[in-house]
């Protein structure tokens, strides 16, 4: 995280960062208010980076600390500010989230029925044109109607055993940040 010195405590209970400049915080170029803006991007990344890292201990409380230089501490509507930030902006990816994976749910069950109904088709003429018709051409064309029935399944087969649960996993990491409780310090 370029400018920040982040680390998670050697004893595993806290998510410490050390903010010197608002610009390591929020993304500056967000003209939203502070609760809405959006986060700098290095700062999401090493929290979310840091998160996947415990999930040894998942069923623990979250918990950030961040270490805020002088005037951004001594500013303690900013501060507070800051403490809500980070839940907040966790809640709202989590939202956007889960809406995309609700719709990304649908998209395969639609696409399976799909792919289901292809493949019985290309199976059925296949085995009508394979046991019917003797001719080699015939033959390859009638197997080559399998093979393509079956590749039609991959993509809602793709979701189901692999897509779904690494969406399932990142929203889940979010979830802890959108409920880590937040303090800050001053920078020694």
């Amino acid at each position: 995280m370029s400018g920040n010195v982040c680390y998670l405590r050697e004893d595993g209970s806290a998510i410490e960062m050390r903010i010197s400049t608002i610009g390591q915080f929020y993304q500056m170029l967000d003209p939203s208010p502070d609760l809405e803006k959006d986060l700098n991007p290095d700062t999401v990344e090493y929290l979310v980076d840091t998160v996947e890292e415990m999930k040894e201990r998942n069923g623990e409380c979250l918990h950030v600390s961040l270490f805020l230089e002088k005037s951004l501490y001594e500013d303690t509507e900013l501060k507070s500010r800051m403490e809500k930030s980070i839940p907040a902006y966790f809640a709202r990816k989590v939202d956007i989230l889960e809406h995309k994976h609700r719709m990304s749910h649908k998209k395969a069950r639609k696409n399976l029925v799909r792919g289901l109904l292809f493949v019985i088709v290309c199976v059925a003429l296949s085995v009508i044109l394979t046991n019917f018709v003797d001719n080699a051409l015939v033959y390859a064309f009638g197997q080559s109607l399998t093979v393509i029935g079956w590749v039609a399944l991959w993509n809602p087969a793709e979701f189901y055993l692999y897509l779904n649960r690494e969406e399932k996993e990142e929203i889940n990491t979010l979830k802890r940040l959108a409920g880590a409780s937040v303090s800050s310090k001053p920078l020694a």
